[in-house]
């Protein structure tokens, strides 16, 4: 008797289990929600921590492996001493700063069960800084950007998640040096198509 009943909870196991895995994720993923990251427009300049928005779309072309389009605008206020862009040395002091950025690369999801879903992604793309000055902008630079975090989805209702991303983001505002900065982002994602 005792054997049949542990026989039946493995059983039970393997089969929900089994479910869990099977659940059709969803083939399209929209999120949108409040942003925080650091911005050091000048590689001796003071860091600035900004915030803002973060939106992304994601399509899941192969049930695990999908493409991610990321889009962020970042808002704050700059102290300190910078280097114009024709060279010479300014003082910015409670300045506002604006960033935004524009990546896109692969995601991959990790977990998929009925209420919680992770993903990482890997993203390339660019950000544009602004520093305004009095006479002329103290930063007005494009340069390389990347992202590098993580997903986890926690499910609300069939069609809705409270998205939590944290990522390693990566910049080169100054003279190309590469600043390392966290990244982090929070609100819901919208899932369409799928069987939920």
């Amino acid at each position: 008797m005792k054997t049949l009943r542990i026989r039946l909870m493995m059983a039970s196991c393997v089969l929900a289990l089994a479910g869990q895995q099977g659940l059709h994720a969803a083939d399209y993923e929209v999120f949108g929600g409040y942003s925080v990251t650091k911005m050091r427009p000048d590689n001796g300049a003071n860091t600035a921590t900004m915030n803002g928005w973060n939106s992304s779309f994601t399509a899941y072309p192969w049930s695990r492996i999908g493409l991610t389009a990321d889009f962020a605008g970042y808002y704050g206020t700059a102290t300190g001493t910078y280097t114009a862009t024709d060279g010479s040395t300014l003082s910015a002091l409670n300045t506002d700063i604006r960033q935004y950025s524009f990546m896109a690369g692969p995601q991959v999801r990790l977990l998929n069960s009925r209420r919680i879903q992770t993903s990482f992604h890997a993203l390339f793309g660019a950000a544009y800084g602004y520093v305004p000055g009095t006479t002329s902008n103290l930063i007005d630079q494009t340069t390389f950007a990347s992202l590098v975090g993580s997903n986890v989805d926690v499910k609300v209702s069939k069609r809705i998640a409270m998205r939590f991303s944290p990522g390693l983001y990566l910049t080169q505002f100054g003279d190309g040096q590469t600043q390392k900065n966290l990244r982090f982002s929070v609100g819901p994602v919208f899932q369409f198509g799928g069987e939920r």
